[in-house]
């Protein structure tokens, strides 16, 4: 009986998890180019006795849905989408990371940055830098080549994973890469859109949805639990009145 207790615990523990992240993708249902989390899990299979395995469900990661938000205009000539696969490059205090919230401004000294400051980087490596005041609104090309007038100021550059899941998520829509995970150029394919952002590709209805199911599985367990904690009683009882007979 304790068996069936551990084993409905570790399915509640883990359902408790997937209630977190569906809690979280609605939270970021307007964040820019957010992309939905999912739980993966791994079966753990112990022997509680001759032939006798007891299997343990384990919440062992977070898969990430790939697929691309939709494109919504802002007409802020500094804010750049990604149509395709791939990443921009940034730089921060912890080294380079890569998002594709492409939300930038100028600051004072003339470098496109994020919201918190971290330079948007070109395909070389090195921050860019426009000056909008001498030379006219910088223009984004889809190839990403950035042009002030006849200036040619720099290009984009963007970056692309063979195993996106090996990104590991540092916050403010940030990633760096892990183990497995080497940076290479963006698919010719990928394009650039000036004056655009990606939205996120939580889908409301199916989360929401999820979240019912994961109530409803959740009080199942929670009943059944419940029922083998009354059937433990009720041995206990029967064996006190058997030894005192």
């Amino acid at each position: 009986m304790e068996n069936a207790l551990y084993v409905g615990l570790s399915q509640q523990m883990v359902l408790e998890r997937q209630m977190d992240m569906v809690a979280n993708n609605i939270a970021n249902l307007n964040t820019t180019a957010y992309r939905a989390q999912r739980p993966v899990f791994q079966e753990y299979v112990m022997e509680a006795g001759p032939r006798k395995p007891v299997s343990f469900v384990l919440d062992f990661g977070i898969a990430r849905d790939t697929r691309a938000g939709v494109l919504t205009p802002t007409g802020n000539p500094f804010d750049i989408a990604l149509n395709g696969e791939g990443f921009l490059s940034v730089q921060t205090p912890d080294g380079v990371r890569y998002t594709r919230n492409g939300h930038f401004t100028m600051d004072a000294d003339g470098r496109l940055v994020t919201r918190e400051g971290y330079a948007l980087l070109d395909d070389g490596g090195a921050e860019i830098t426009v000056n909008d005041t001498t030379l006219g609104t910088p223009v984004i090309s889809a190839d990403g080549t950035i042009a002030q007038g006849d200036t040619q100021i720099g290009r984009v550059g963007m970056v692309a994973f063979d195993n996106q899941q090996a990104l590991r998520a540092v916050g403010d829509s940030l990633f760096e890469a892990g183990d497995g995970a080497a940076a290479q150029p963006a698919p010719e394919t990928t394009r650039l859109v000036q004056g655009m952002l990606e939205g996120s590709n939580v889908q409301p209805v199916v989360e929401m949805t999820r979240m019912i199911e994961l109530q409803r599985r959740y009080q199942t367990m929670q009943n059944l639990l419940t029922s083998d904690n009354e059937l433990q009683r009720t041995a206990i009882q029967r064996l006190g009145k058997l030894s005192q007979a």
